[in-house]
């Protein structure tokens, strides 16, 4: 598998648990074990996705996506 679809796998898993959980605020540790992801490999990801404007964080480690995100209703390519 190529380093491409795996992350597109992880992101894939990600953009899911936000979709169905717009709005809703949750930590790094709850998307992870909500994502099936490592904690250190959801927090990068977050990270990353914080800055490109698709999520927002809150305070800490909680994170919202809000229903207007761009991302909540895009598809990432595999």
């Amino acid at each position: 598998m190529s380093e491409t679809t795996y992350l597109s796998q992880k992101l894939t898993r990600l953009r899911d648990v936000f979709r169905e959980t717009l709005g809703v605020e949750l930590t790094d540790t709850d998307l992870a074990e909500m994502a099936g992801l490592d904690t250190e490999e959801c927090r990068i990801l977050l990270s990353a996705l914080q800055q490109a404007g698709a999520i927002e964080r809150l305070r800490g480690r909680v994170f919202v996506c809000r229903p207007t995100s761009w991302w909540a209703s895009s598809r990432v390519r595999s």
